[in-house]
């Protein structure tokens, strides 16, 4: 019978035991650079990706504004006036029966009806800017509108000898300044412009969407009913508007 010392097993045992270990902790450190690859990979792409979210979100500062009328518009006998707001509620005068006792004016001007104070608490204060179309061409003033102040216009462009569009553009920054909301409201009217009488709105967009987002690339069309009893050069048909 063959005897072998117990010893011997207790070494082979001990060897076994060493080698395991040694692979098990090769095998934590493979697993620990995994790990911090995989992290260091997940970290590049969220900050690759909120890179990418944030190019897409641009604000444009250009207002481009086309508006139809049934008839070729006459800059001589009419005024045509887009006004943008400081928010969604602000006052322009209405046309008729709305509105008989306030005139479409420009801040500064005397009117024929009414006190002159009530126009800026009961409109201008309300008004953002606006831009007016006469002879000359198309203009712009800037607010706030107070009473006793000066609001200067600013030149945008010429008119073309005729036609049944007003085509011009601005830079929002001309009215807002550098805090451009993110939301523009905005009407556009029409009004006869007699010597010796009074300068009622003749015709406005009729519409609860008339606004657009200051996103670059924001276009909007806000179509208005024909009234066949104003003056094709007073009917508005519609507005588009484009941000830039």
């Amino acid at each position: 019978m063959n005897f072998k010392h117990p010893t011997s097993n207790f070494k082979t045992i001990g060897k076994n035991k060493k080698s395991n270990s040694k692979i098990f902790g090769n095998w934590k450190l493979l697993v620990a650079i995994c790990f911090e690859v995989g992290c260091l990979m997940f970290g590049f792409v969220l900050s690759g990706c909120a890179k990418t979210v944030t190019q897409y979100v641009t604000y444009g500062d250009q207002m481009v504004v086309e508006v139809t009328l049934r008839g070729n518009y006459d800059a001589d006998a009419n005024r045509y006036f887009l006004v943008v707001g400081t928010g969604e509620a602000f006052k322009v005068p209405l046309p008729p029966p709305d509105n008989i006792d306030f005139e479409l004016l420009e801040p500064g001007t005397t009117p024929r009806l009414g006190v002159i104070a009530d126009y800026y608490t009961g409109f201008y204060y309300s008004w953002a800017g606006y831009v007016i179309t006469d002879p000359g061409g198309y203009f712009l003033a800037a607010g706030p509108f107070t009473q006793g102040s000066s609001n200067p216009r600013v030149p945008l462009g010429n008119l073309e000898a005729t036609g049944t569009k007003l085509k011009f553009n601005f830079r929002l920054s001309q009215i807002f300044g550098a805090a451009i909301p993110k939301i523009i409201y905005f009407d556009f009217f029409t009004a006869a412009w007699p010597s010796d009488a009074a300068k009622l709105s003749a015709d406005h967009l009729a519409s609860t969407n008339a606004y657009i987002s200051s996103l670059a690339g924001s276009t909007g069309s806000v179509p208005d009913e024909e009234n066949t009893l104003l003056a094709p050069a007073l009917d508005i048909l519609n507005c588009a508007v484009t941000i830039q």
